[in-house]
């Protein structure tokens, strides 16, 4: 199930960004099937409070072995090297990381897009997600770094 949803994820992402790639202004808006639009965005959300919960426990633990993961462990954040080994994660933490890395890849792919496209919201020249993507990029690098800061 979870890697369905992370295949129909990538689909979407690479859909939009083949549909919305500069060719060019179309006369209508760029066909972007509905079903695909709000299932792409549904992921998002999903992937997005995954990356909200892998900070929280970061903050939260910050001597977890997902803390150190996420290089956000007090020892590597004072003297920039890790102190010791980070113990093994388990299944569950594997997968979410799993899916961070996915979410800020599609993240960076829909960025690049939108830059290719001058950062166009015209829907005759991006589908919708593409945008809306580059800007959540844009917010979750500054969580990241609040986090950071935060410590």
């Amino acid at each position: 199930m979870i890697a369905a949803a992370f295949g129909f994820y990538g689909y979407g992402i690479e859909e939009a960004i083949r549909l919305s790639w500069p060719t060019g202004l179309n006369k209508e808006d760029i066909p972007f099937p509905v079903v695909l639009s709000t299932t792409s965005s549904s992921l998002q959300a999903l992937l997005l409070t995954n990356l909200g919960i892998l900070l929280g426990i970061s903050v939260s633990n910050p001597n977890s072995a997902l803390a150190k993961q996420l290089m956000l462990s007090k020892g590597i954040l004072k003297t920039g090297v890790q102190q010791n080994i980070p113990p093994p994660l388990e299944l569950r933490e594997k997968v979410q990381l799993f899916a961070l890395v996915i979410y800020v890849l599609g993240l960076i792919a829909c960025l690049l897009t939108w830059i290719r496209n001058d950062f166009s919201t015209n829907p005759k020249e991006v589908v919708a997600i593409i945008p809306e993507a580059g800007k959540m990029f844009v917010g979750v690098v500054l969580a990241y770094v609040t986090t950071i800061l935060g410590k």
